[in-house]
């Protein structure tokens, strides 16, 4: 019987203190592992899943040919909505 009525009169107490200890252990552990550097298996699984692109020579020389031209795209928009200030 002393133990139910020790909870009983600490209760509030109790509780508090229960979700201040969850709470420590929550922010300890989230430091801890924020802190972590990836293994070396991890850091091999991502460099598996990296693809390099490879772009053939009709592509380039299209992209290369749209830079010469230099195309000059006017917006439909005033100039007052890129600086209100004029």
């Amino acid at each position: 019987m002393p133990a139910k009525e020790f909870i009983a009169r600490y209760a509030v107490i109790l509780f508090i203190v229960g979700v201040v200890v969850i709470f420590s252990f929550m922010t300890l552990s989230i430091a801890h592992f924020s802190d972590l550097a990836p293994t070396q298996v991890q850091i091999d699984e991502k460099k598996l899943s990296v693809h390099v692109v490879k772009l053939d020579e009709k592509s380039i020389n299209k992209i290369t040919a749209l830079q010469d031209q230099n195309i000059n795209i006017q917006s439909l928009f005033d100039n007052g909505r890129a600086n209100p200030f004029e």
